[in-house]
């Protein structure tokens, strides 16, 4: 498709993106899974459970002013003077293997405009900025069905990862409150558990930002623990929203940390806050090892992808 124009976005393009996302939404419902409702009447909760907070204008607009004010990077593509498409992208400065890569954290492109080129052309121009300065690969955690696309722009399947679900367990527990600190750039650290996107993103999306009543009584928290070897590793908890007695949980640690010690201490943490369970999603083969030593049972397996810039 000839006539597409890649460019960066503002908060003036808000509306449109949140026609992008809501033109996926084949129904409606109440609660996310209830009986159908029109969009018109559905609170702000109910259109977020959707598909998170591109699915209102209200709530796009604190969710691209946040990601812009981080300077992460959003495009978007506009064919005829129509934005049609929008790409989001982190700039995670993992030390390697995972980083520093800009990762490319969502690409959507409306309905009626798929198969037209403009997700190629966004995943161009993201990888023009990572040559631009200096970040040698794009990374991406693609849904199953939109892997073939991903292939064909150029990204190859990279890291394999396996969730696993632990029970909370009580136990004692040393970990230093840690929940608005800022992301320890400097600490040598990676995601080791968690990682459905990168772990800059991991960090930064941990709170619940938007100011809905319904995410202020979901739980979540994050802590520094120290290491045996004096360094220090974060370990961070977030409800998930449709099962609130569950949440996923994150490690932010030294490649060479030990995990299992990690992994235990955010189960005393889950079970502090009341969760019964804590997903873990681990990289393999280490996470199998350690989660079938310790009778985790296997929930879902995710793929991330990379390409050269």
């Amino acid at each position: 498709m000839t006539g597409i124009r890649v460019r960066p976005a503002t908060l003036a393009d808000t509306a449109a993106v949140t026609a992008i996302h809501c033109s996926h939404v084949q129904t409606w419902r109440r609660g996310g899974k209830g009986e159908e409702a029109p969009y018109e009447d559905l609170p702000l909760y109910d259109r977020w459970l959707h598909g998170g907070p591109w699915m209102s204008v209200e709530t796009c607009a604190v969710h691209l002013n946040r990601w812009l004010r981080a300077s992460h990077p959003v495009l978007v593509a506009e064919v005829e003077g129509r934005v049609v498409g929008e790409a989001e992208f982190v700039v995670n400065p993992e030390p390697l293997p995972y980083g520093p890569a800009l990762h490319l954290s969502l690409l959507f492109v409306h309905a009626d405009h798929r198969g037209r080129g403009v997700g190629r052309a966004l995943v161009e121009a993201g990888a023009a900025l990572a040559r631009e300065h200096g970040w040698a690969v794009l990374t991406t955690q693609p849904e199953r069905e939109a892997e073939p696309f991903y292939r064909r722009v150029g990204f190859e399947p990279w890291l394999y990862l396996r969730e696993w679900q632990a029970p909370a367990v009580e136990g004692e527990i040393q970990a230093e409150p840690a929940h608005h600190a800022p992301y320890p750039i400097d600490a040598g650290v990676v995601l080791r558990a968690g990682r459905y996107q990168c772990g800059r993103q991991a960090w930064d999306d941990l709170p619940f930002h938007l100011a809905l009543a319904e995410h202020q009584r979901l739980r979540w928290g994050r802590w520094r623990v120290s290491l045996p070897n004096g360094g220090a590793a974060w370990l961070g908890l977030h409800a998930q929203p449709l099962n609130p007695s569950q949440a996923d949980g994150f490690v932010w640690a030294p490649p060479e940390a030990d995990l299992g010690p990690l992994v235990e201490a955010l189960q005393h943490l889950a079970a502090r806050l009341g969760f019964a369970y804590v997903d873990l999603l681990l990289e393999e083969p280490e996470g199998r090892d350690l989660a079938r030593a310790r009778g985790f049972e296997p929930q879902n397996d995710l793929t991330l992808w990379r390409r050269e810039a």
